[in-house]
């Protein structure tokens, strides 16, 4: 992953995501985690961005760390929040266990080839307790044909002039949101973002080929099945051992 993705955009990704109902999000992900039937849960989240949701989430569990790649996202997040790590989730520098480690905000999406979402479940598997769960959402091919067109935007926020230009290619079924920053010294920046928008079928080969089992998927935001035609699906991995090797959701 490009360790400069969302530098720039940290100065307005808060406006950018101004209709996000963090706490809603909060709350179910949370709902999630009870499945562990569990006290005292160890949480890890990645990707976390500017924290919004970790500011809503973090007091329900004993222990909580927010990671992201961008350390500028992490510096512009919630003073609330105070474990924060900078990092790769290719390549996680920690080394104590979680009971639950989740990813929001389809991050997974930037995994651009099959080989990176193994390594990052690898990479997870490794610091992830034996009975413990990771749950992720997915953007598919359906939410990026429905929406592109309300991502192409342009405004004005804290001074900072900006344009996103959002392309689907469904040849290559990767999805491309362009940003042009232009600050007030008449500074001009660009970062463009890409994330690979696999199919159904896919994100189950992929993950049988890992430690995971697929637990449930969710239609996300909700906890009825998903299916190949949803927009985003919420996935529920558990390790697998000898009286859980049966994938749910149809697989």
């Amino acid at each position: 992953m490009n360790e400069n993705i969302y530098n720039q955009i940290s100065s307005i990704y808060s406006h950018l995501m101004r209709f996000i109902d963090y706490e809603m999000w909060a709350n179910y992900i949370y709902k999630i985690s009870k499945q562990l039937n569990k006290k005292n849960i160890y949480t890890l989240e990645l990707a976390s961005g500017n924290c919004k949701l970790a500011y809503h989430i973090n007091k329900k569990f004993k222990f909580y760390v927010a990671s992201d790649l961008s350390k500028y996202m992490l510096l512009n997040g919630s003073p609330k929040v105070k474990n924060k790590i900078c990092c790769n989730f290719l390549n996680l520098p920690i080394k104590i266990k979680f009971d639950f480690i989740f990813s929001c905000f389809d991050s997974v999406n930037y995994l651009t080839t099959k080989n990176k979402f193994l390594k990052m479940l690898s990479e997870v598997d490794s610091i992830l307790n034996d009975d413990g769960i990771f749950t992720f959402d997915v953007s598919m091919e359906n939410n990026s044909l429905k929406y592109q067109k309300y991502l192409n935007r342009k405004g004005i926020y804290n001074n900072i002039k900006y344009e996103q230009i959002s392309r689907y290619n469904s040849i290559r079924k990767v999805h491309q949101n362009k940003f042009l920053l232009e600050f007030k010294d008449g500074t001009k920046i660009e970062e463009t973002h890409i994330q690979k928008i696999y199919s159904y079928e896919e994100y189950f080969e992929m993950i049988s080929k890992s430690n995971f089992y697929v637990s449930m998927c969710y239609e996300a935001f909700s906890f009825k099945d998903a299916n190949p035609n949803s927009e985003r699906i919420q996935f529920v991995l558990k390790k697998r051992n000898q009286n859980a090797n049966i994938q749910s959701c149809g697989f």
